[in-house]
């Protein structure tokens, strides 16, 4: 797959390539290969630009108000840009392992210091084991240039996330089976974490997300939702009241 535009900046760490592409107002993370990882507008970064990640983005619905968010894997910091125009009083902790992939946020994708904002540079599942604080809202979007990250799948992992959520937390996981029949193996370690406390909803480009509800699961009447998700959907410009009507129990 070729990317978009013309590349503008390649730097290398220990794990490999990281290459930023430009195409007009947008602009385009890759790791690796030329498949795109994540895009921002550069008029208004807080848009998100993928399907998958305004999918992620219901969990507002369950959880308006929340007062920390963790934000697994940086990338280009489209979720962060997101969470921070909804609510810059919000807290949020946010979890990369490369360097060198949150020098390239700040220097070309518009991720800026913020006293709202925690960057942890270290690996998603030794950040999970530890932590001590609580979030309202957990979202894991682990990827490198091949596909998902196994931590997302491990059992320790899920366990840790659901003692890291607040009592009605909700863990926001992508899932991406790439034809390797993962979200099958990764859907029963969810449930023998959290049981049937789970929604999910299936987007055009192949991803999976799954919402994990560490409270009792909320009623599911996607028709009740619409008028809330359109008011969220215009509070973060993205079309969720399309994306409702996928929410399925699992």
């Amino acid at each position: 797959m070729s990317m978009p535009g013309y590349e503008i900046h390649r730097c290398y760490d220990d794990i490999g390539p990281i290459r930023v592409f430009e195409d007009g107002i947008k602009r385009y993370l890759a790791f690796g290969t030329d498949a795109e990882q994540s895009c921002i507008d550069l008029t208004s970064p807080g848009k998100l630009e993928y399907e998958y990640t305004q999918a992620m983005m219901l969990a507002l619905l369950y959880q308006p108000n929340p007062g920390r968010a963790t934000v697994l894997g940086l990338g280009a910091g489209s979720m962060v840009h997101c969470l921070q125009e909804y609510d810059p009083t919000m807290r949020l902790e946010v979890v990369e392992l490369r360097p060198l992939v949150a020098e390239v946020a700040q220097q070309w994708f518009l991720l800026a210091p913020s006293p709202s904002l925690n960057l942890h540079l270290e690996d998603a599942g030794h950040y999970m084991a530890k932590v001590s604080n609580q979030s309202d809202l957990i979202f894991t979007d682990i990827y490198n240039d091949v596909g998902m990250i196994d931590t997302q799948l491990e059992a320790d992992y899920l366990a840790n996330c659901y003692r890291s959520l607040s009592s009605e937390g909700v863990l926001v996981i992508n899932l991406w089976e790439e034809g390797r029949g993962r979200n099958p193996r990764a859907m029963q370690r969810i449930r023998n974490q959290f049981g049937s406390n789970c929604l999910t909803c299936s987007v055009d480009d192949g991803n999976l997300i799954v919402f994990a509800f560490k409270g009792s699961m909320p009623e599911h009447n996607p028709r009740r939702l619409q008028p809330l998700a359109k008011k969220l959907g215009r509070k973060i410009d993205a079309p969720l009241h399309k994306l409702v009507a996928r929410l399925r129990e699992i």
